[in-house]
C-alpha cells in the first residue's frame, strides 16, 4: 500500500467512525484489539489505521502509539502479508497441539491435515521431506503449544527435529541435512581457494626476485 492509498484509508477509517450514532460506535479499545490481531498476522499497514484511529481520539495512548511506530517501520522494510504460501498459512492459527516423543513423519502429516481442516479445504500444506525414512521415523518430536500460527509451529519443530524448513510456491521442503550440505559446499570453496594458492588469474606465480 503506498503512502497515498494508506493515509487516504486512515482518513476514510476516521470518517465512518465520526458518521456512526455514538450508541453504535466501536469502542477505541475494540479497534485497538483489532489493530493489535492485525499486527501480529502480518498485516502491517492495516494494523496501523486502527492504531492512527486510536491516536486520533487518545493522542497519548503509548500502546497505540508505539505499535503505530512499529507499523510505519514494518511498512518501511516492505514487511507484510506474503500472497505465497508461507503468508497464506501465517494466517491460520492452531488452537492446541501437543506431541510427546512423536516421530517427525506423523507431525508433518498432523500439520499438513490442520492446515487443511481450519482453512475449510481451501489451503494445502504439502510438506517434502528430503531425508532417509529412518530419519522421518526415528527424529522425535516433543512439543506443546497454544494458539500459534501454523507459521509458528513449523519453525518450533524445525528446531527440536534439527531441521530446515523453506516454503516454495506450492510445497514446505523439510531438509533435515542441511547442516551437512553446507558444510560440504564450506569444504568444496576452502578447496579451490587453497588450489589457488600461488596463482595469478590461474597460473603460478613466479618469484622474479629468484
Amino acid at each position: 500500500m503506498n503512502p497515498r492509498s494508506l493515509i487516504l484509508h486512515c482518513l476514510l477509517a476516521l470518517f465512518v467512525l465520526a458518521l456512526q450514532p455514538a450508541h453504535s460506535q466501536v469502542s477505541t479499545r475494540d479497534v485497538y484489539q483489532d489493530g493489535v490481531r492485525l499486527f501480529k498476522q502480518g498485516d502491517y499497514a492495516e494494523a496501523l489505521v486502527r492504531f492512527e484511529t486510536v491516536l486520533a481520539h487518545k493522542p497519548r495512548d503509548p500502546y497505540a502509539r508505539s505499535y503505530a511506530t512499529k507499523c510505519k517501520t514494518a511498512i518501511a522494510q516492505n514487511l507484510g502479508p506474503k500472497n505465497d504460501l508461507e503468508g497464506q498459512l501465517s494466517k491460520i492459527v492452531v488452537p492446541q497441539m501437543s506431541f510427546a516423543d512423536a516421530p517427525l513423519g506423523d507431525v508433518l502429516e498432523y500439520l499438513s491435515g490442520r492446515v487443511e481442516e481450519l482453512s475449510g479445504g481451501k489451503l494445502v500444506a504439502n510438506f517434502i521431506y528430503k531425508g532417509t525414512s529412518e530419519q522421518r521415523n526415528n527424529t522425535l518430536v516433543t512439543l506443546s503449544l497454544r494458539n500459534v500460527p501454523i507459521t509458528e509451529a513449523i519453525r518450533y519443530v524445525g528446531q527440536l527435529a534439527d531441521t530446515r524448513f523453506t516454503y516454495e510456491e506450492h510445497a514446505i521442503v523439510a531438509d533435515p541435512n542441511y547442516r551437512e550440505t553446507a558444510n560440504a559446499a564450506a569444504d568444496a570453496a576452502g578447496s579451490e581457494q587453497s588450489d589457488g594458492e600461488n596463482t595469478v588469474f590461474g597460473e603460478p606465480a613466479v618469484n622474479v626476485f629468484d
